[in-house]
């Protein structure tokens, strides 16, 4: 009987560890509905990655082909501060041959002493990297705004607000349906009342280890100084409302940690925004 029982708790730690380790992309889809989203982009679809971290992900390029997105945007740390940029180029090549690609830095991108160089050839690729700054996409006589500002990082959650603010400061209000590519969930709630629609943001890993189809666990160090939660973090993953201000958070794709991502595949998200026709 012991040895019956040792046999099932070995077997179920090891399909527990299975599951758990699981490391194929799963890909996430959200329809967004607003009266604010013109009519001539219902049914605009974008796709977001973040947190790719140079690592190898099999099977990427072709799951994001087969979505077909109208716009691909990346949301910070396309690369790790240390190690080769050469991945997140050699993914950005193939990303511009599926639609326009937009980004905006991550904590782990501006570390990098190579910095600037590793963003001449991301635009030498065509990538679009938005600094505090706003781009108008157009699509059948429409427009929305796309926005886009830098990685915060400072050492305390001070100086962390007054960067908020002063890249804020750069960027008008704009009247119409208005997107923020954002790299720091964490801080959703020093945004949710700045004007924007919609937010998209990572940083958060999915919070690492995740109670299976629940919680994330571990917040990343680099959010400490802005007096985040360092276990259980308030926003981690998934879809987060405010009044007027929805936010997307992506678990993002790579592993810059010693420690396995565990229930927390790595993810693609899909935004579908939809007109919705006032009552």
């Amino acid at each position: 009987m012991k040895k019956l029982l040792k046999t099932a708790a070995l077997t179920g730690g090891i399909l527990f560890a299975v599951k758990g380790l699981d490391n194929r992309i799963e890909v996430t889809h959200y329809d967004i509905s607003s009266p604010k989203i013109p009519e001539g982009f219902d049914g605009y679809k974008i796709l977001q990655i973040s947190d790719y971290h140079a690592d190898s992900v099999p099977g990427l390029i072709e799951e994001i082909e087969h979505e077909s997105p109208d716009i691909i945007v990346s949301t910070g740390d396309l690369v790790h501060d240390t190690g080769s940029y050469t991945p997140g180029v050699r993914l950005c090549k193939h990303l511009i041959d599926i639609a326009p690609v937009y980004a905006v830095t991550g904590n782990h991108d501006l570390w990098r002493s190579d910095y600037d160089e590793f963003e001449r050839e991301l635009t030498e690729v065509g990538v679009k990297t938005l600094h505090d700054e706003r781009v108008i996409l157009k699509r059948n006589e429409s427009e929305i705004s796309l926005s886009g500002i830098d990685d915060p990082f400072a050492l305390n959650s001070v100086k962390i607000a007054e960067n908020i603010e002063n890249s804020l400061a750069k960027l008008p209000r704009y009247n119409g349906y208005d997107i923020l590519l954002f790299h720091r969930a964490n801080l959703f709630d020093r945004l949710k009342y700045r004007g924007f629609n919609l937010i998209l943001a990572g940083h958060m890993h999915g919070g690492q280890f995740r109670i299976p189809k629940g919680r994330g666990v571990v917040a990343p160090k680099s959010s400490w100084g802005s007096k985040s939660s360092m276990f259980f973090p308030k926003y981690f993953a998934g879809h987060y409302h405010a009044p007027h201000t929805d936010m997307i958070v992506n678990r993002g794709i790579g592993n810059p940690m010693l420690l396995p991502r565990l229930f927390n595949r790595p993810e693609i998200t899909v935004i579908t925004l939809k007109h919705k026709k006032e009552i």
